[in-house]
């Protein structure tokens, strides 16, 4: 599955995201490669949505990855520690190679 939040993801995007994911994960999705490519600013709410996925696909032993970030939003995630939980890559084709690899 790519996630793909445009904008600014803030509070109310986040909720939309967490229950997209909630949905997702339930049904069975192990793989989700977030592109950021469009993303301008991430707020502390749309860290815990995507921290929270990336804790339950790991409990469900899949892959997590994250791609094309801006400079802004990569700051956040380095700030945050996120670095140490997912991997980053360029760009999606990257993600996706390395997530499907992972888990097959």
């Amino acid at each position: 599955m790519i996630i793909r939040p445009g904008g600014n993801f803030n509070k109310m995007a986040a909720e939309e995201l967490h229950e997209l994911l909630e949905n997702a994960i339930a049904e069975g999705a192990t793989r989700l490669v977030f592109d950021l490519s469009m993303l301008h600013h991430i707020s502390s709410d749309g860290l815990r949505v995507i921290l929270k996925a990336i804790g339950k696909i790991q409990e469900r032993k899949g892959q997590v990855a994250i791609a094309q970030m801006e400079d802004q939003v990569r700051g956040v995630f380095a700030a945050s520690g996120f670095f140490s939980l997912i991997r980053e890559f360029d760009d999606v084709e990257s993600a996706l190679e390395v997530v499907n690899e992972v888990t097959n």
